[in-house]
């Protein structure tokens, strides 16, 4: 199975480089506790711009150490023949170890196209959030799904404000590109459309933000608590 998964280098921004930059301030809504199960905390929270308000799922494991972390754009991949639940694909991930926070929205593959790549802000608050509210290992930090393209260098940077009104900035890292037309993306999104290539896509970000090892059994067996 040829990997064309994209893999961009982790940079850490500093403050100064901020600064002279737009700082965008998130806004989101209470969290609530949904659940706790496989050692994982699962809550919801809603991440809030001013014309629309996105809800998420959270994927917190349980322990001291700090994670890895992974802001997912959508909640659900819906293909001609089969759909995929990211929230599930989440979980297992968690599983092995890392936080996760999922945004809300279905991918609508039936025709491959880029009309669900929402404004940037939203995975960029909801990495926010991962940042300020769990203990995350700055250098093991990913994004899942499809994305604006070079959106950082037009509308903000990945430096967002806390609410003390001091700047955090996402790390970035890793890619796990799906749910868009480019050609690496559009081939890996036919890849999480099975049970294969959900493994191998778990298996690359098991590897890349050093988790434990995924065990196949975990994407099919039934975890409930956290469905929408």
């Amino acid at each position: 199975m040829s990997r064309l998964i994209r893999v961009s280098v982790a940079i850490l921004f500093l403050l100064a480089n901020c600064s002279a930059q737009k700082l965008h301030p998130c806004r989101f809504s209470g969290t609530s506790e949904v659940s706790h199960t496989q050692g994982i905390d699962v809550r919801r929270v809603a991440v809030i711009e001013p014309n629309e308000e996105v809800q998420a799922t959270v994927f917190i494991p349980d322990g001291a150490e700090p994670v890895a972390g992974i802001v997912f754009s959508h909640s659900v991949i819906h293909g001609s023949s089969s759909d995929t639940d990211l929230l599930h694909f989440a979980w297992t991930l968690a599983r092995a170890g890392a936080a996760s926070i999922v945004l809300d929205g279905t991918i609508d593959w039936l025709s491959p196209n880029d009309e669900s790549i929402r404004p940037p802000e939203f995975q960029f608050c909801a990495g926010q959030w991962l940042m300020q509210h769990v203990n995350l290992d700055p250098t093991r930090a990913a994004d899942a799904g499809n994305r604006k393209i070079g959106w950082r260098d037009i509308d903000v940077t990945n430096c967002g404000l806390e609410l003390s009104g001091k700047a955090r900035c996402w790390p970035g890292g890793m890619w796990l590109d799906f749910g868009q037309t480019g050609q690496a993306e559009s081939h890996n999104t036919d890849l999480m459309l099975t049970l294969e290539g959900q493994l191998w896509m778990a298996r690359s970000a098991q590897k890349y933000l050093r988790l434990k090892e995924v065990k196949p059994e975990w994407l099919t067996e039934t975890a409930s608590g956290f469905q929408k």
